[in-house]
This record gives structure tokens, sequence and C-alpha cells, in this order.
């Protein structure tokens, strides 16, 4: 009988250590940063799909994008105080996108099925180009760099595959066309950057795949502002709340949240201001390498309402977005 009541008191006694170390655990403050090293290398795999609808005139049309990205970060120096210059390369790309007007595809995994149109070249010729992003030890993007010259040799290579598919007077003629082979190059870098790979849409996706961290210590609970990663809302100063959910000896948990009618004050589309943000709620859950502050996994659903508005009409728009980014291995199909 006294052993039973024995074995009850150390099991208590047991518990009661445990959740005090779990307490002790919770007030404890971490810090997390970016803690890379020069020639480090991260594989990363950014999946994304998006839904879209609008209504007009009472017919409803629906849209779905789906996008898988694949790429290479290269640690090229850490400067003394924590920035870090990283060589980023785009290793595989997959594209399909079904509209009631259209159904494009894109894989740059099955090389056996070459560019059949502008579209897809563009696409291909985002597959081994590279440009710099230099990142504060916090996460924070400090700058994008030569995304210019990246643009610009993907327009040489989408050039290049036509000029292959024609004989040298339909080169010249296409050419004086726009004046100059230059001029030509010129114009089509600037439909690249304007509808595939801008820097908003190079920025959004970086944001993506790297985790804004709190500029000092923090305790699970505490939180700090962080930066959406959708492109249609790059440079409105949305800032996002992240809070740390909790924590383990290699990993911490982050989760990311924004939720805010925009009815007093809504939003209007960077280059389209025709286009404004009624509703935007967004939820992410990051978990964090604890010694190098890079992601190991991280979800993230987000749901926008906007208002097309033109010529006194008024198009709702409703998208519901869903990411996931993890380490690259193969890429399924999207």
């Amino acid at each position: 009988m006294n052993n039973k009541k024995y074995s009850k008191i150390t099991v208590l006694f047991i518990l009661a250590i445990v959740l005090n170390i779990r307490d002790v655990q919770a007030a404890e403050p971490i810090d997390l940063k970016l803690a890379l090293r020069p020639n480090q290398k991260y594989e990363m795999r950014l999946t994304s799909k998006t839904n879209s609808s609008q209504t007009e005139q009472g017919q409803v049309s629906k849209s779905v994008d789906e996008e898988i990205v694949e790429a290479v970060f290269h640690v090229e120096d850490v400067n003394a105080q924590g920035d870090v210059l990283m060589t980023v390369t785009f290793e595989k790309l997959q594209i399909k996108k079904k509209s009631p007007m259209s159904t494009i595809e894109f894989d740059s995994t099955k090389p056996d099925t070459g560019p059949s149109n502008q579209i897809n070249s563009v696409y291909s010729a985002l597959v081994g180009q590279s440009f710099k992003i230099k990142v504060a030890s916090n996460g924070n993007i400090l700058e994008l760099l030569s995304i210019d010259d990246m643009v610009l040799k993907m327009a040489e290579k989408v050039i290049a595959a036509e000029d292959e598919k024609m004989d040298k007077r339909a080169i010249q003629k296409l050419n004086q066309k726009y004046g100059t082979r230059e001029k030509r190059k010129e114009k089509l870098k600037k439909v690249i950057e304007m509808f595939f790979f801008g820097e908003e849409k190079i920025r959004s996706m970086m944001r993506a795949f790297i985790q804004v961290l709190p500029s000092g210590p923090v305790k699970i609970g505490d939180s700090w502002d962080g930066e959406i990663d959708i492109e249609d809302l790059q440079g409105s100063e949305i800032n996002l709340k992240n809070i740390l959910k909790n924590y383990e000896k290699d990993k911490a948990i982050i989760d990311s949240v924004y939720e805010r009618s925009l009815d007093n004050k809504p939003i209007k589309h960077k280059t389209n201001p025709e286009m404004i943000f009624t509703k935007i709620d967004y939820s992410g859950t990051a978990q964090i390498d604890r010694s190098s502050g890079w992601i190991i996994r991280k979800e993230v659903k987000a749901s926008l309402s906007a208002e097309f508005r033109h010529q006194g009409i008024t198009t709702p728009i409703s998208v519901n977005i869903v990411k996931t980014i993890e380490p690259a291995e193969s890429i399924p199909s999207p």
C-alpha cells in the first residue's frame, strides 16, 4: 500500500519538475538570426497555388495558377554586421495556368518538350539564371543585385531561340521593326519585367524563402514585424505580425498573421490603380533552424478580396493562395 502511495508521489514530483522546466523555457529568451557561413548552399523549393474568381455581369470566371520554383542559395560573404551576400540560381521551374481563355503549361524537368511559344521560351530562359541578394542578420532584404542583368540575359536567350527558327531575311526584318536587335532585346526585357519576372516578383519570391527574424532576444509569445510575401502587395506597407509560438533545442516555430478589413483605407494594386484590395487574411507557420536561422519548412495561406473598378463598373475579385517552402528534393508535377 505504501509502495503505491510513494509511486504516486514520485509521479507527481516528476510531473511538477517537467511543468516547471516548461515554464522556465517559456520565460527564457532566445536569439534567432541568420548565422550563415561562406560557401554554404541551400537548395530550396517554393510551391504555390492560386485560385482566383471574378464576377462580371452575373457571370463567374475562375482561374488556377500553379507554380513550383527550385533555387540554390549560395552564401558568398558575411560581413562584420552579419549581413549575408548570396547568389541565387534558378534550377527548375514548373508552371501551370488555367483560365477560361487558355491553358499554359511549362516543365523545365522535361527537356524533350522544348518551348513552343514565346511564353514558354521566357520560362525556359529563367532556368540557370542567377542574381545576388543581400540580407540582414534579421532576415530583412537589404538589396537585390544584378536583376537587370539577369532579365537582359533572359531576353537574349529568348531572341536567340526565335532567331534559330527564322532565316536571315526574316531576322533582319524583325530587327528593323524595332530599330535594331538591341532595341528588340530591350523591348522584350521590359515585357519580361512587367508580366513575368520583374523585381517585385523576385522580391516576393525571396521573401517567401527567407523568414524575417526578431532584431533581439524573444520569449514565447513575443512578436515583431514582418514583410508580406505576396507579389501584388509588395510595397503596400503591410506589416505582418510574427510571433514566436514555441521552440525546441534545434528549431523554433514562428507564426505569421495579418487580418484586416480595408474598407476604410483600401490598398491600390501597385501597377494597376484600377484594382483595389478591400480585405486581406494571411496566416503562416515557419519552422526555423535555430543554429542558422534558415527555414526548415514554411506553410502560408492567404485570401484577398479586391475590386476592379473601370469606367464606373466594379468587378469583385477573390484570390486564395497556398504556399509551401521546403528543402528541394524531387519535384512533383503540379
